[in-house]
């Protein structure tokens, strides 16, 4: 069974219903920097009725133990590995932010694993604002605060900003800035056209840190993919308008 194997590999994650149904979809979710499988609460439970919805924790967050990477090549590989050794079949394979970047390495890397990605507020290209990079190092929780702040449409409520910042603050100053490093460095502009992986794309309407335009981006260069702007959510578009997020994610996967 893919959950006792995904345990017995010491792979942290989160799932609902805890047991795998070989006939349905199986959907694996991949947060973003600084963070863990429990960003997918809004969606875990209530895709969990339909499909096998599974949020992982990458090496060094949650409960996955390890060292975090500094390049997205390498979570790449190691969610390959991951999946090839815990699933039978093809995945669907969501990503957030830097997850969304990992989603893209893999389908280059390793489509044979995959039935369709889902790209969530990600771009073919994610440069980090030096001041972030350089804030982590030097004002760990005065930079969480700020990243938070961009992280979230301005009609988010606060415990929502509250939460994340937390949540944010609990991956340490060393995983999350090599996770941000490692965005910094992810390019695949050359080599996006090449994905041939069904692909969902979801972006926030008020997203400032992965703008629109990026996801506009990847749907000009995926062939045959879809692009879904939800209105005024932010960057954590999962989170400020779950049940818009989860309508499309649904459509996308009962299209497969």
């Amino acid at each position: 069974m893919p959950l006792r194997e995904l345990a017995n590999n010491n792979v942290g994650f989160k799932a609902w219903p805890e047991a795998h149904y070989p006939t349905k979809p199986t959907i694996l979710m991949i947060h973003g920097a600084g963070g863990r499988s429990e960003i997918w609460n809004a969606q875990i439970r209530p895709l969990g009725r339909h499909f096998n919805a599974i949020a992982i924790d990458l090496p060094a967050h949650g409960k996955s133990p390890g060292e975090s990477f500094t390049e997205i090549r390498d979570y790449a590989q190691w969610f390959s590995s991951t999946i090839a050794s815990c699933f039978d079949d093809p995945v669907i394979l969501m990503g957030h932010s830097m997850g969304g970047a990992v989603c893209q390495e893999l389908a280059l890397q390793r489509p044979d694993l995959l039935r369709g990605i889902i790209l969530v507020a990600t771009g073919p290209r994610l440069r980090v604002a030096p001041a972030f990079l350089e804030g982590l190092r030097k004002e760990f929780e005065k930079t969480v605060g700020l990243i938070i702040k961009y992280a979230y449409s301005t009609s988010a409520p606060p415990v929502m900003l509250a939460q994340g910042a937390e949540l944010m603050k609990e991956s340490g100053p060393e995983v999350l800035y090599n996770d941000f490093a490692a965005c910094d460095r992810f390019d695949c502009r050359d080599r996006i056209k090449n994905i041939a992986t069904p692909t969902l794309i979801i972006c926030g309407e008020n997203d400032k840190l992965t703008p629109p335009a990026l996801s506009q981006k990847l749907a000009q260069e995926i062939d045959g993919s879809r692009v879904v702007i939800i209105p005024e959510a932010g960057h954590m578009v999962m989170i400020e308008a779950w049940k818009h997020f989860n309508d499309a994610v649904a459509d996308f996967v009962n299209s497969l």
